[in-house]
């Protein structure tokens, strides 16, 4: 019974913080992105390889980016919901919808502030690192910054120490960059718009994904106590 409801409040869950990221993805994020692809179609020029399958602008689009953005938050709303659902029923927190903010803001930090600061997000025609380094880097990040919070949160005294240093440690090591400029566009104004574009999406995605994960905690800390842990909270 537990796990059913836990299942149908991260679909419900999920689905909310898709809805959001869908909307603001469709107005905010996504013209910055078609705005770099002119440039990256530019500097390309005309080519008789084969190009890789994407989907038509438009509806097509946008549909894809919907569903995209609901299995993401469905994922990450099911991890939420069992962690906030097995610390309340173990009596280590009692949500509320300042806890469900202090949940979504962590999962913020941990899956795109902190791996942000070394590897910013990137608009189409950047130039970057080896995409296998920054792939180990992202995900060590992820996992230090996500169990460092929570050392902070739930750990007592000096042991508080081993979560700072957690957190830290991507940062110390570094991440991989490139040496030279992120855009090689031949044209200077060319340039000079895609580093505009890359500044107006690095704050687009950041705000996006800050509102995302506010909603999926604060939805998933409603959820707990309405739906999943009812029968228990009213005991």
């Amino acid at each position: 019974m537990l796990f059913r409801r836990i299942i149908f409040s991260a679909l419900f869950v999920g689905l909310c913080g898709g809805l959001v990221m869908s909307v603001l993805q469709q107005f905010w994020v996504s013209p910055i992105i078609v705005a770099a692809e002119v440039y990256e179609i530019a500097e390309v020029g005309h080519s008789n390889a084969v190009e890789p399958w994407g989907p038509e602008d438009g509806f097509e689009r946008t549909f894809y980016s919907v569903v995209a953005n609901s299995l993401a938050g469905i994922g990450f709303a099911a991890l939420l919901v069992a962690l906030m659902s097995q610390f309340q029923a173990l009596g280590i927190t009692r949500l509320s919808p300042l806890k469900g903010l202090l949940w979504g803001t962590a999962g913020f930090v941990a899956w795109f502030a902190a791996p942000g600061i070394g590897l910013a997000p990137e608009i189409p025609g950047i130039n970057a690192a080896a995409l296998e380094q920054r792939q180990i880097w992202w995900l060590l990040t992820v996992l230090a910054t996500a169990i460092g919070l929570g050392g902070l949160a739930f750990f007592k005294g000096a042991y508080r120490g081993i979560g700072v240093l957690l957190v830290a440690a991507p940062h110390v090591l570094g991440a991989p960059v490139i040496n030279g400029a992120h855009f090689s566009h031949p044209d200077p104004d060319a340039v000079l718009a895609l580093t505009q574009l890359h500044h107006d999406f690095i704050i687009a995605t950041g705000v996006s994904n800050f509102l995302f994960w506010i909603v999926l905690g604060l939805v998933s800390a409603w959820s707990i106590n309405q739906w999943v842990l009812k029968d228990a909270a009213s005991h």
